[in-house]
């Protein structure tokens, strides 16, 4: 693109349209407001790269990015405001950090479905730490299991909620056949999370298979805006 090839950016155009809409959807009230978001997210990024600026790699972390300023920029033009969350605030391994701005997050659908996705256990530790910002010591009473647990509980909840969210992103239902073993694996695997045997039968299938390379590409890109 840099060089000059009209075609490169519709590559561009083609590869990442799906994730920059999935996230448009999120703040959206209806499809035209989204498609509006992720053109001119478009638009913008693609004048940055002409002017010799915009990403040089992670090119949708940057597009992703780019998304959020607009939502945010045109709600302020209209003369309301716009709350646009980070998905990074998910990644908290500090409760004292979270707070009220996580619940509010939480009232986005795919956040909302990748919580429910978890257990009762690990949404009730994820309730008291992020949502109402204890201490491991303030409620290991009430869930009949020591500070250290708590934290150790707190901390595989915070885990699992990360790849549900990845995973609802990818909308693991649509795939099925062989793919859809491998496909439910993307997250964890991405992570880092998965065993030595399994991460390279993963990875074995990801280099033979276009489609879930395709996958593994938008959700290691997605994953790159958590902490590790």
């Amino acid at each position: 693109m840099r060089d000059g090839d009209a075609d490169a950016f519709a590559e561009l155009f083609t590869r990442h349209r799906r994730a920059a809409t999935r996230l448009a959807a999120m703040y959206a009230d209806d499809t035209h407001t989204a498609q509006d978001y992720v053109a001119e997210a478009f638009s913008r990024v693609l004048q940055a790269l002409r002017s010799g600026g915009g990403p040089s790699s992670s090119f949708r972390s940057y597009l992703l990015k780019v998304l959020r300023n607009v939502v945010a920029e045109w709600g302020r033009n209209a003369g309301r405001q716009v709350y646009v969350p980070d998905v990074s605030l998910y990644e908290v391994e500090c409760a004292a950090s979270a707070g009220y701005e996580a619940l509010k997050n939480y009232e986005n659908g795919l956040a909302i479905e990748a919580l429910a996705s978890l257990s009762d256990r690990w949404r009730t530790v994820l309730w008291f730490t992020i949502v109402q910002s204890q201490q491991p010591a303030a409620i290991a009473n009430s869930m009949g299991i020591s500070p250290n647990s708590v934290a150790a509980l707190a901390y595989r909840a915070k885990e699992g909620l990360r790849q549900a969210y990845l995973t609802v992103h990818l909308g693991q239902w649509r795939y099925h056949g062989q793919c859809s073993g491998y496909v439910r694996r993307l997250a964890a695997y991405s992570r880092g999370r998965l065993s030595e045997c399994a991460s390279e039968e993963v990875a074995l299938h990801v280099e033979e298979c276009g489609a879930c390379s395709r996958l593994y590409q938008e959700i290691d890109e997605l994953n790159s805006l958590f902490r590790a």
